[in-house]
């Protein structure tokens, strides 16, 4: 596999939360999406977050470390934003439309630069395995967060449903990019309701 230059084994030890450093983390996201990892320079994060050139060199060692650094905090918001709905204890399962709704809001309802961002991320991490572990965090929290729509159904945790259910939703967000349609949200959430609603019935 191939190394993004200059992309160190070790992170920066200058990693602690400062409003230019997530400015710059947030603009790489952006410039990531546009240009891919390959058109991802210094130059345009810094101008994009509207900071100066130095200030990229001052908390990132390469350019390198700060594509992977953004992709690591791109990927770890995911997993927040795909957060399972919450169920109290003793309350009835949630019905398959509304376990349906909540995915497909959160698989669709995302920005074309974010959408793009991952498709990048997860195609050049065959490449550049320094990529790897900031897919492997997105890929995870989409598999937990179909096997929480699973349990909000009341059904067994399943991994294998799960992955066919990422792939459904990753396949909607492919297409909103080259194909989009008005409907795509309404579709997919058919496409999940059928699904969750094999599921119940499947366990009932």
């Amino acid at each position: 596999m191939g190394r993004l230059s200059g992309m160190p084994q070790s992170l920066s030890p200058r990693t602690r939360s400062r409003p230019r450093r997530d400015a710059l983390l947030d603009a790489a996201i952006e410039v990531i999406g546009e240009h891919g990892v390959a058109g991802t320079t210094h130059r345009a994060v810094t101008e994009r977050a509207g900071v100066p050139l130095a200030t990229a060199s001052y908390y990132f060692s390469s350019i390198g470390e700060l594509i992977s650094e953004a992709l690591r905090k791109f990927a770890a918001e995911r997993a927040e934003t795909l957060a399972p709905p919450e169920r109290g204890t003793g309350t009835e399962p949630f019905r398959p439309t509304e376990v349906a709704e909540w995915a497909a809001e959160r698989f669709i309802e995302v920005s074309e630069s974010a959408r793009l961002a991952f498709f990048e991320m997860v195609i050049s991490s065959a490449r550049h395995q320094e990529l790897a572990e900031p897919k492997h965090v997105a890929l995870s929290s989409y598999y937990e967060a179909a096997q929480a729509g699973l349990a909000a159904l009341d059904c067994p945790r399943d991994a294998d449903q799960a992955r066919a259910l990422v792939a459904l939703c990753l396949g909607f967000s492919l297409l909103q990019l080259a194909d989009p349609r008005a409907d795509d949200r309404a579709q997919l959430g058919t496409a999940l309701y059928q699904l969750f609603s094999g599921q119940r019935s499947a366990r009932d």
